[in-house]
């Protein structure tokens, strides 16, 4: 046999040793593996299970998540349609500008009535708690605010794809004084 048969033939007997020695290993390990518990519904194992929360309250409040979930979804279906109508006219050089401020006005109109939904759903959703659920949702918050870094803290120290990992931002700290090596980073271009 050639020589790389025969290294060939080494490798592939010593895989086989190997696998037939960790074989039973590894299936004793998933039969011993415990079973997962059924996944408990959103509400019951996020903040809101400490409210001490209904039957009704729940199944109230997964109604108004599910209304909102399809709101938001129609919401950004009738925004991406009108970007992609926008995005046709400003490539177009001779594109009719009546038309293009039309669906500015538009998509201003439906930011808008998101806005005010928004105000009308969380004052819906605050009447499906009591009084003292209220205090104890708004202790919470304000308990959760204080932790970690928030969505706005994180897009304010750079752009929101670089907000974590090397080079994280160095730019926008930089420019912030907020490193201590900052000469290096001022004239870089990322």
């Amino acid at each position: 046999m050639k020589r790389t048969t025969r290294r060939t033939a080494t490798l592939i007997a010593a895989a086989a040793v190997l696998a037939a020695a960790f074989a039973p290993a590894f299936v004793r390990a998933q039969e011993s593996a415990p079973q997962a518990a059924p996944a408990q519904p959103r509400i019951e194992r996020g903040p809101l299970a400490e409210l001490g929360l209904t039957p009704d309250q729940v199944k109230a409040l997964e109604a108004f998540h599910k209304a909102r979930v399809e709101e938001r979804r129609a919401f950004r279906d009738q925004m991406t349609k009108l970007r992609d109508e926008m995005r046709t006219l400003r490539r177009d050089p001779r594109a009719n500008q009546a038309k293009l401020d039309a669906l500015i006005d538009q998509r201003a109109g439906l930011v808008a009535a998101r806005d005010k939904e928004a105000f009308r759903a969380r004052a819906e959703r605050d009447k499906i708690f009591t009084p003292e659920q209220l205090e104890k949702l708004k202790t919470l918050r304000s308990d959760r605010a204080g932790r970690g870094l928030g969505a706005r803290a994180r897009l304010a120290h750079g752009r929101s794809g670089r907000a974590f990992g090397p080079r994280a931002g160095l730019r926008s700290l930089a420019a912030r004084r907020a490193l201590r090596c900052r000469s290096l980073y001022r004239g870089w271009r990322w």
